[in-house]
């Protein structure tokens, strides 16, 4: 008697590869700006769907909010994990120093203009808190809600939509100050 091949568990009907479809991209994104290579993203973005396939079913009784938020939780956690095990590693790679985008036919003062424009809105998030920044990360770069990053970091949602409007309150007051008060 055959016994059937069951199909991959990474079939196209699967819920994680559905999740890895929706939500890879703001994932790797998300990873890519907390490690210092493309390769370690990746890694960690792998590690984060095996950790979606090992708990697939209790995935599939969450609603798509909830399955985002945990899939950011997982990822934050993957890098706090990375960062633990490579501490003492504080060399940054070449291909990490980005240079500002730009098109090659723009004129040399509007990319000037855009750099120093780009270089004053860095150097006032890098003067926001820690928690100040990764909410700006979670919202704008992983793309979550409100109620995603209250239960990503396990906060009330009135008080993560505080702190964001505050926030981003406080980033446009020092983006200001660094301007010297030009709007």
């Amino acid at each position: 008697m055959d016994v059937p091949i069951p199909l991959p568990l990474w079939g196209d009907a699967s819920l994680c590869a559905q999740l890895y479809r929706e939500c890879a991209p703001k994932l790797l994104a998300y990873l890519r700006r907390h490690v210092p290579a493309q390769e370690d993203a990746e890694d960690l973005l792998l590690e984060v769907f095996l950790s979606a396939l090992e708990h697939e079913a209790r995935l599939a009784n969450l609603d798509e909010d909830e399955r985002r938020a945990w899939l950011g939780t997982v990822a934050r956690n993957r890098v706090f994990d990375f960062h633990r095990r490579t501490r003492k590693r504080s060399i940054l790679p070449l291909e990490r120093a980005e240079d500002t985008p730009g098109h090659s036919w723009e004129q040399p003062e509007n990319m000037a203009l855009r750099r120093e424009t780009y270089t004053t809105l860095h150097n006032s998030i890098q003067n926001l808190s820690a928690i100040q920044q990764e909410i700006l990360q979670l919202r704008f770069i992983l793309g979550l809600r409100s109620t995603e990053i209250a239960r990503v970091l396990h906060k009330r949602e009135g008080a993560v939509r505080t702190m964001l409007s505050r926030t981003l309150n406080t980033l446009r007051d020092l983006y200001k100050q660094k301007e010297g008060g030009v709007q």
